[in-house]
């Protein structure tokens, strides 16, 4: 009896525990990480100088390791290359018109969230005698070479939908080591262990995860935008489980009013909606997600969505 009543009551106390928790950090069992933006990894043009490297050119290389570090992080909706140039021709778009202020923003929003596009400044390392032995080796009394690996891009983060670069910084990192790592004729993008040995490999990996940082802060600062569907009387969302969409959920609906542009140069510096209501989701599929309106009326075919934050 004593014994069931302690097993009782840490159970209660368990129980207790984890209501606390979960009241004090905000969340319930069933809460996610969020909804994740849709991310399209652009092109990586390469502006560097590198006449001893000979492996896979560095813009797709990098491009391609952003999309992997992307996936793995699990905030993120990403898109291959070959989906991509797919959804692409079927719109009739290109990468260009993804950062253009000028193409219907429904049309885009049907695309992604946010475009990433970078120019490689710089992708290399140099070495620097620092003399010194290196005791118990057959060069004991020869002069150690320092080796400063160094990689920076300039990074643009453009919002799809209204075409705005919501991030231009230069990203840059380095990495020093007394030893290369490997000779240069093997090192490239194609082997993930060589690459990771070398100065240079450090160097790019760090400004990826720089770069995944500042995506990750810009994205969980803004709400995320979709496209209204209507069919008869249903209406829908054009996203649903793949990006974390759940029953309850709501969103404001929005329509296109008018761009306002620059007088000289016709440069679109803003974007106005008029507010039509709010819709709530109750059936959530993969890449669908039917709503029923909470409030307003009038509701529209491409009408744009925006999530509502709690």
């Amino acid at each position: 009896m004593l014994k069931d009543l302690r097993t009782f009551r840490f159970a209660g106390i368990t129980v207790m525990l984890l209501a606390f928790f979960f009241i004090t950090s905000g969340l319930t069992a069933d809460d996610g990480v969020g909804i994740k933006k849709r991310v399209i990894v652009g092109s990586f043009e390469d502006k560097s100088s590198h006449n001893w490297y000979h492996g896979v050119p560095p813009g797709q290389g990098m491009a391609d390791m952003l999309i992997t570090a992307l996936v793995k992080s699990g905030k993120f909706k990403v898109y291959e290359r070959a989906a991509l140039d797919e959804i692409l021709n079927e719109k009739g778009l290109s990468e260009s018109d993804l950062a253009n202020p000028g193409v219907e923003a429904s049309k885009k929003l049907q695309i992604g969230d946010y475009l990433i596009k970078a120019a490689i400044t710089e992708f290399g390392y140099k070495e620097k005698e620092i003399g010194g032995s290196i005791s118990g080796s057959f060069l004991k009394g020869g002069s150690l070479t320092e080796y400063n690996g160094r990689v920076g891009v300039d990074l643009r983060i453009i919002h799809i939908g209204t075409g705005e670069v919501i991030t231009a910084e230069a990203v840059a990192a380095e990495e020093k080591s007394r030893s290369l790592g490997l000779a240069t004729d093997k090192f490239t993008f194609g082997d993930v262990n060589t690459f990771d040995d070398h100065v240079v490999g450090k160097a790019t990996r760090k400004v990826i995860n720089q770069i995944v940082e500042k995506l990750d802060k810009q994205a969980g600062s803004e709400a995320w935008s979709g496209i209204l569907i209507v069919a008869d009387d249903l209406m829908f969302i054009d996203a649903g489980k793949e990006i974390g969409i759940k029953p309850g959920m709501k969103f404001e609906v929005k329509r296109f009013k008018k761009e306002v542009k620059h007088p000289k140069t016709g440069e679109v510096l803003k974007i106005l909606y008029d507010d039509i209501g709010v819709v709530e989701a109750t059936e959530v599929d993969e890449g669908i997600t039917t709503v029923v309106p909470v409030s307003g009326s009038g509701f529209q075919e491409s009408d744009i969505v925006v999530s509502i934050k709690d």
